[in-house]
């Protein structure tokens, strides 16, 4: 088992509705070291900004000291089908692919757990996934650092809370007025400000951390490695939502065509008119279901909170050196220094282009008078 320092303060959290205690037999402590080391440079960033974190110890897959209030603990939890454990909450057999999850599986990726304790959960898959390095011994994965600060935003919120949050399906043969009332639904924006706030905290953290060592990539110059980490996180966040919809799902909703942008910058115009697209396929459809990717009822969408990094990384990115003359493979540092810049660009416009949808669709739904669909 690890343990380490970090930071003190006073925390009082909420009771998470799903907060029994986690058998042994489901720990995975093959990742003890990597989230340990992770919380450990993220807590020290948060005390650098001046925002230090209410514990001062950290446990990894251990029970925490009874007399210690001040000690955070992190448990890495095995999955296991709903149909597939004992009493004891321990799995009889292997989890089968779309076999819905027990009470303990951690859905989300991970979760800050309150129950008069200091307590995060994560699943094992999304530390494996999030934490995977390949064969690059010394370097660490950004996407681990952004979910795990993400939590410990969360932590210094004193409030419970997941790094993902769950979109929503809509059923469309509920009667209209259902509908409209789903779609209102998801334009309060204070449903979204605590989870919007953690990332605002966790991407403060990234900008300290990753121009330098174990996030630094000697492959690149600093300006290219900043943005590799972009691309890192990106790809990793894709990979957790798929790896997600497919454990739970035999298939994934579609995703209306509105929500797949297919011009930077998109003009008022086109954004007006696919809100609208969509607003009219949902209220005037009678059959079948749509996936609404911004309907989340607590989290902002995966590409909102992508271009957000994407662009607070930006000026970061612009500050610092790109002479690839001084790297190992000069070719490839200055083709990533090409290509890394375009692909921040399209994270950043998808992210403004989901946001400027979003924007509109709840202009139409809550105006006075919603659209009248032919």
């Amino acid at each position: 088992m690890r343990r380490a320092v970090v930071a003190g303060g006073l925390l009082c959290l909420q009771v998470w509705a799903n907060a029994q205690e986690v058998p042994a037999c489901r720990f995975d402590v093959s990742s003890n070291k990597l989230v340990a080391e992770t919380i450990s440079m993220a807590a020290q960033a948060y005390r650098e900004l001046g925002k230090p974190l209410p514990f001062d110890s950290l446990v990894v897959n251990e029970r925490p000291p009874q007399s210690s209030s001040r000690t955070l603990t992190a448990y890495v939890v095995a999955d296991a089908s709903a149909e597939g454990v004992r009493a004891d909450g321990c799995p009889s057999r292997p989890l089968a692919k779309g076999e819905p999850l027990d009470k303990l599986s951690v859905r989300g990726g991970c979760v800050v757990v309150a129950e008069e304790k200091l307590e995060l959960r994560c699943s094992s898959r999304a530390i494996a996934l999030f934490g995977h390095i390949g064969d690059r011994p010394g370097r660490a994965n950004p996407a681990l650092l952004y979910v795990l600060a993400h939590e410990l935003g969360h932590v210094y919120q004193r409030q419970p809370g997941e790094y993902e949050g769950r979109a929503v399906r809509i059923d469309l043969s509920q009667p209209r007025v259902n509908k409209l009332q789903a779609l209102q639904k998801s334009c309060d924006p204070a449903s979204t400000k605590r989870e919007d706030d953690a990332d605002a905290l966790a991407v403060q953290v990234m900008k300290r951390l990753l121009p330098k060592p174990p996030y630094r990539e000697p492959l690149f110059s600093e300006r290219g490695s900043l943005l590799w980490n972009v691309d890192q996180l990106v790809l990793a966040a894709n990979a957790w939502q798929k790896a997600s919809m497919e454990l739970e799902f035999i298939s994934r909703p579609t995703v209306h065509k509105t929500f797949v942008p297919t011009e930077f910058p998109t003009s008022t115009a086109t954004v007006n008119a696919n809100a609208r697209r969509f607003v009219c396929d949902v209220l005037g459809g009678t059959k079948g279901s749509v996936y609404h990717p911004l309907q989340s009822a607590t989290h902002p969408s995966l590409d909102q909170r992508m271009g957000r990094v994407a662009e607070a990384m930006k000026p970061v990115a612009a500050n610092l050196t790109n002479d690839t003359s001084r790297t190992q493979f000069e070719s490839v540092a200055r083709l990533q220094s090409q290509l890394s810049p375009i692909f921040s660009h399209i994270y950043q416009e998808t992210g403004v282009y989901m946001e400027a949808v979003q924007a509109s669709i709840c202009t139409q739904v809550n105006a006075a008078t919603p659209p009248a669909c032919r």
